[in-house]
This record gives structure tokens, sequence and C-alpha cells, in this order.
């Protein structure tokens, strides 16, 4: 069936006289197609508003079907069990199917691994920073951000320096902590 313009269109010469074979030339779909479309009232029908609905489809049966069991309960007891595996176990037990049929049924039935636990690494308030240079690109010339942030209360210290050297990290520091308002046992580079 065509668009809604397209009905609107159709409609419109229809109610303008203009003849159903003619349309159907237009269109280029037999005459009868149109005749259908008046008698079932698909003209009249807005598709777009209600979408089609379709039923789930009739499962097709596969050769993988008599050994999905086996792949199940390999894939319960050994979850990071590999298709290339477990294709050379089913071949064994008499397999004949491909491997790509094979491959998309183990992506649907693998079970998902627990997620792993994150350990934050947390320091004691004043015990830690961490230090790291940004560098910038402007109009006018390259600066150098000199970055700190407090490893317990993640507050973040920043200013741009010409360069990038040691004497500009030490006096950066002392003004960084100078801010903080506080002194430092350790500070580590951000990677």
């Amino acid at each position: 069936m065509f668009g809604r313009e397209t009905r609107m269109l159709l409609r419109h010469y229809l109610e303008h006289g203009t003849s159903k074979s003619a349309l159907a030339r237009r269109l280029g779909v037999h005459r009868d197609t149109i005749h259908r479309w008046i008698r079932d009232g698909d003209l009249d029908r807005d598709l777009d508003a209600t979408p089609v609905r379709y039923g789930p489809r009739r499962a097709v049966p596969t050769k993988l079907d008599d050994y999905k069991a086996i792949i199940e309960t390999r894939l319960a007891a050994y979850p990071a069990l590999s298709a290339v595996r477990l294709l050379a176990e089913i071949r064994a037990a008499g397999y004949v199917g491909s491997y790509t049929q094979l491959k998309e049924f183990v992506r649907q039935v693998r079970p998902a691994p627990p997620a792993e636990a994150v350990i934050r690494f947390e320091t004691p308030a004043g015990r830690q920073a961490q230090v790291d240079f940004a560098e910038f690109r402007f109009p006018w010339g390259k600066r150098y951000a000199l970055l700190v942030v407090l490893g317990y209360s993640r507050l973040l210290w920043c200013r741009f320096y010409q360069r990038q050297d040691m004497r500009t990290l030490i006096d950066g520091l002392e003004d960084a902590f100078r801010s903080f308002g506080a002194s430092h046992r350790s500070c580590s580079s951000i990677r």
C-alpha cells in the first residue's frame, strides 16, 4: 500500500472523476488493485496513526536444534567456553551444520559474566594530590595548564603557564597548596 499522501491524491482524483484505469496506469499498478483498495476501505484508513502489529514469527527448524541442550549445558558449566570448542564437541556428536549458526546461538544463550567490583582508591584528607600539565593552543600561542587535584575531596586547582619545566612545577605546587590552605604529604602524576 502507498503512503498517506498517495492515498489522499487517489481520493482527490477519484472525487474529481478520474477513471480507476487511468489512476492504475499512472501509479503502475493493476486496476483491480485500485478496486480492491476502494472496496477494503484502504483509501480511508489512516495507516500513519495506528502502527501495524505483526505477530511473532514461526520458529524455523535448524540443524542445530538437536544439539541446543548440549550447548546450553556446557555453557552453564563453563561460561567462557568458545564457540569453536563447542563446534568441535557437537561435531563429534554428529552436528553437520555451520559455525555461523552455532555462533549466533551461543551469543544468545551465553550467561553474562558478573560485573567486577570496583575498588576505589581512597586517601585520608590532606594526604595526597595528583598533578599534571595539559597543553593548550591559542591563537596567540601555546600555554600549559598545571592541574592539581586533591585525593580526598577531588578539589581542583588550575593555572596557566608559558613553560612546562621544573621551576614552573615547583612554583605552581607552592601556589596550589597555599590556595588549598594546607600542606601535603605526597603528590603523584595523573595517568
